[in-house]
């Protein structure tokens, strides 16, 4: 299983960071992402198939 770490900008348009092979890597990435003041919402996301990088589970 795979999760994927999105977020959403000040549009709501939404963009797949990246997708990971288990929840704390997903989780590291969306900490390092979280620590700036940004105005972003992110998001994790289970993957039901293998698919990681740029290829979004659907």
């Amino acid at each position: 299983m795979a999760f994927e770490l999105w977020r959403q900008d000040d549009n709501g348009n939404r963009f797949l960071v990246g997708a990971y092979p288990d929840r704390a890597a997903a989780e590291r990435q969306l900490a390092a992402l979280t620590r700036s003041h940004h105005k972003q919402i992110y998001w994790i996301a289970e993957c039901q198939t293998e698919k990681l990088q740029e290829t979004p589970c659907r």
